[in-house]
């Protein structure tokens, strides 16, 4: 029998002015060994019975006999049961108190370790949610719920659909199924409107739970806030833009009479590393190369840039190295691209023959082969002041007789592709 004593605290939280209480467990012992004391007197008494009415049989009737030998039986019946329950309860008890201290210390140890989890997740940064086989949220942290607009406990066990828009709830259970037959994680970049009209850039990643046999098809959500990087990235090439544009007008008021070329080169090399399906960051490559090539002219004579007439062959080697010059100029600027590697082979050609160091074929950054072709052909259709620009069918059909020689032929394909479609629009090409 256990006897818990209180503190004061506890007595007047009980109202219990003696200060200890007694335990279910010790009630029920109580209970149990008043039953076994009740049927051992029962039987008792039923042997009394059994014996007076055994001597007296001839005054007695049979039935009162047999009633003394079920109320004995019976309570003995009893007795035995009830002491092979208390013997066995005895037994679980003797085991429950050998092995509390170790189950109060691991039950102790999960509600450290989910305290710690509540703790770690909840000051992450990033949004966690977890999401079992019916797409139910299992698990959300704070970060999380509060872009849900809820409470960590009233997402648990929610659909998506009780929680977000239609569209919204669609979109995420498209995403979990895809995410449970994909063999890679799932990322995006959503634009996501806030309150106020802010904008939200978050990048979410979805990965199947696969070590656990417990949460079998369940998914992993991981939101990251990019605003701000989003942001950042976005003024800085805003103020970039903004820097090549300025450049490129220095470069044009120097050089009048090739006004808008570098602007030209830029435009058109974009197109065609979208028309050759190029990832991003080799377009904005290209483009900004294309617009910078000819930064270099700014150390070339104004007195050769302004001639009217046929430049010797020194002052067009002069012209022609001042692509690298760009180069050098720019090395000093960090771009996100190889910028500076493609001016620093714009030079070279598709067989080898061309310079700084006659590289050859695909060794030539894909990059450098488009803005190199894209010079020429802007260059043909190009007035002078000396010449006359060619129509632009001309100037594609005398490039192709170099294709494999000077020029990468794909990148002749792809910009005669996009020059047969847009040259209404490019209206300097007339």
């Amino acid at each position: 029998m256990e006897f818990h004593f209180l503190s004061d605290s506890q007595k007047e939280e009980l109202g219990d002015s003696d200060g200890f209480i007694i335990t279910p467990e010790a009630k029920r012992h109580i209970i149990l060994n008043l039953s076994a004391i009740g049927l051992f007197f029962l039987a008792l008494l039923g042997l009394m019975l059994m014996i007076t009415s055994f001597g007296q049989l001839d005054k007695v009737t049979p039935l009162r006999y047999f009633l003394a030998v079920g109320l004995f039986a019976s309570a003995c019946g009893g007795l035995a049961y009830l002491l092979a329950y208390v013997a066995k309860s005895s037994t679980r008890m003797k085991l429950l108190s050998d092995y509390q201290p170790r189950i109060d210390q691991l039950e102790n140890k999960m509600a450290y370790l989910d305290e710690l989890l509540d703790l770690i997740s909840d000051h992450q940064p990033s949004g966690m949610a977890v999401f079992d086989r019916h797409n139910r949220f299992f698990f959300v942290n704070d970060v999380a719920a509060r872009r849900f607009g809820r409470l960590a406990a009233e997402l648990i066990g929610q659909p998506p659909v009780k929680v977000l828009s239609n569209d919204q709830a669609r979109l995420l259970e498209y995403r979990l199924t895809t995410a449970r037959t994909s063999d890679e994680p799932l990322e995006f970049l959503d634009r996501v409107a806030g309150a106020k009209g802010k904008t939200y850039f978050l990048q979410r990643h979805y990965e199947i739970v696969k070590k656990s046999a417990l949460m079998s098809g369940s998914v992993m959500l991981r939101e990251e806030d990019l605003t701000d990087v989003i942001v950042e990235k976005e003024r800085r090439e805003q103020m970039l833009k903004q820097v090549i544009e300025a450049m490129v007008a220095v470069v044009d008021r120097r050089d009048p009479f090739a006004t808008g070329h570098s602007s030209r080169v830029g435009i058109v090399s974009r197109a065609v590393a979208e028309e050759m399906k190029l990832d991003q960051k080799l377009i904005e490559t290209v483009e900004i190369a294309g617009a910078l090539m000819n930064f270099g002219k700014m150390l070339v004579p104004r007195e050769i840039l302004t001639k009217t007439e046929a430049l010797t062959p020194d002052e067009l080697k002069l012209i022609r190295e001042s692509i690298l010059t760009s180069a050098d100029i720019l090395s000093i600027i960090t771009f996100e691209g190889p910028v500076v590697q493609t001016l620093r082979q714009v030079l070279e050609k598709f067989d080898g023959t061309g310079a700084p160091q006659g590289l050859k074929g695909t060794d030539i950054l894909i990059t450098a082969r488009i803005v190199a072709a894209v010079n020429t052909f802007v260059a043909f259709v190009s007035p002078r002041v000396h010449r006359v620009g060619m129509h632009y069918a001309e100037a594609l059909n005398i490039m192709a007789n170099d294709a494999g020689k000077a020029y990468d032929e794909d990148v002749l394909v792809a910009l005669s592709r996009y020059i047969e479609r847009h040259a209404k629009e490019l209206t300097w090409l007339t």
